[in-house]
């Protein structure tokens, strides 16, 4: 499933939840368990060490640190540790209302989320862990706040690391369009490269770049086209094709549009100049 953090803040920020248990479980090398089922409640799931794959309803997860794991109530589990190391790892249950279910899908799905080796959740983690075998009712209440710390910690962490990631695939497809812009290029491609929705990479790149890569795209178009007229005896078409557009009247109409000036009125100019 692909989270979008704002909302999943936001879902967290409103519904009611109820902290069912916090459980810590090491598994030997090798341990593997298949056939199972999630509880009848949803979890979050904290690799603290070594590795395991896991299953929720046949979707595979590689578990380790770093990764935050969510699970939805009643979904088939299957899991097997990896390597040679034992695997440990922690599990908040929690449970929310029905309404929340109907309004905000993320309590019945499973997805992961990669919050880096932030010391600050392990903290919180166990402590809350300490907190949920304690008896009364402020236990309760400080369970719950410190559940809201870790969430936020978690999602906090999660689209920092997004954004560091989002300015490497910006860099990655500026240098794609430098190569290729005499391609034809649309935004839905250059989003596919990046196992991204047309959407998510615009906004990656006009956040990093200030513009967007359509803009982009058409902005080095016209630099190159600049360059072409001015050093080669080319002809508008042939700098047309040259640049990406096919359409040599598209391309005079886009380039006088950018720069006030016709490309062949350009052409003609420049070579006055040299001579």
């Amino acid at each position: 499933m692909n989270v979008n953090i704002n909302e999943l803040a936001h879902y967290y920020a409103t519904i009611n939840i109820s902290i069912i248990d916090v459980a810590r479980t090491v598994v030997p090398p090798g341990g593997r368990c298949f056939g199972r089922y999630t509880p009848p409640f949803s979890g979050i799931v904290f690799p603290l060490r070594g590795r395991a794959r896991m299953f929720f309803n046949g979707v595979p997860y590689e578990m380790e640190y770093g990764k935050v794991f969510h699970a939805g109530p009643n979904m088939s589990l299957d899991k097997e540790v990896q390597g040679r190391s034992e695997w440990a790892f922690m599990v908040i249950h929690y449970q929310t209302d029905d309404s929340a279910a109907d309004s905000f899908p993320y309590a019945l799905a499973h997805f992961e989320l990669e919050a880096g080796y932030n010391t600050r959740i392990n903290d919180l983690l166990h402590r809350l862990y300490t907190i949920c075998t304690t008896p009364g009712k402020l236990p309760k209440l400080r369970a719950k706040s410190l559940f809201l710390s870790i969430m936020d910690e978690i999602l906090t962490s999660a689209d920092n690391r997004r954004n560091e990631g989002g300015q490497e695939i910006v860099e990655q497809a500026i240098e794609y369009i430098h190569s290729h812009y005499m391609e034809s290029l649309t935004v839905p491609m250059l989003a596919g490269h990046y196992a991204l929705n047309s959407k998510q990479f615009a906004y990656l790149f006009q956040k990093n770049t200030g513009m967007g890569p359509n803009e982009y795209l058409i902005d080095y178009r016209i630099r190159r086209a600049k360059e072409l007229l001015s050093t080669t005896a080319c002809s508008v078409a042939e700098i047309s094709a040259c640049v990406g557009y096919s359409d040599p009247y598209y391309f005079s109409k886009l380039f006088k549009k950018r720069t006030g000036f016709c490309p062949s009125v350009l052409q003609s100019c420049l070579k006055e100049n040299i001579g």
